[in-house]
């Protein structure tokens, strides 16, 4: 059973996506402070990261990942946000480039860059709104377990 990190749990991340990474048979857990990533990354196959400019922890989403990459280089990640992918995909592009030359993102039914999910320079999106359309919470589902199994 694959498990989670919800490494940036902004209150929509565990509200909206945990009960569905329950129902695709996932496991999660929430990083509570920066202190216990590395035992967290330890047992975890992807981590989570909310864009949200607010978050129970203190670093941004930069950080976070930053904090990621130095401790587990290939960790599958996954962003979250309420927007839709247009509206964030320089800003995540501007994030995966700061480790990964070549970086791009796969999102139910769209793919920007060379995606490929499960592979580190690859960054794997959905807002809010993916997981109330069947065909893309479908879709999702299928490149969370890809990304996630590597």
């Amino acid at each position: 059973m694959p498990h989670i990190l919800l490494a940036r749990p902004h209150p929509f991340i565990v509200s909206e996506m945990a009960p569905f990474l329950q129902e695709q048979g996932f496991r999660f857990n929430r990083l509570l402070n920066l202190d216990a990533l590395n035992d967290e990354l330890a047992k975890a196959d992807a981590a989570v990261i909310s864009l949200a400019i607010t978050s129970p922890l203190p670093q941004s989403a930069e950080e976070l990942l930053a904090a990621i990459r130095h401790i587990k280089p290939s960790m599958p990640i996954v962003f979250a946000s309420l927007l839709p992918l247009e509206r964030v995909q320089n800003s995540i592009l501007r994030l995966m480039q700061a480790h990964h030359q070549q970086a791009a993102i796969a999102a139910a039914g769209q793919m920007v860059g060379a995606a490929h999910p499960g592979q580190p320079a690859t960054a794997l999106y959905f807002c809010k709104d993916d997981l109330a359309d069947a065909i893309k919470r479908d879709a999702f589902s299928k490149l969370l377990k890809l990304h996630a199994k590597h």
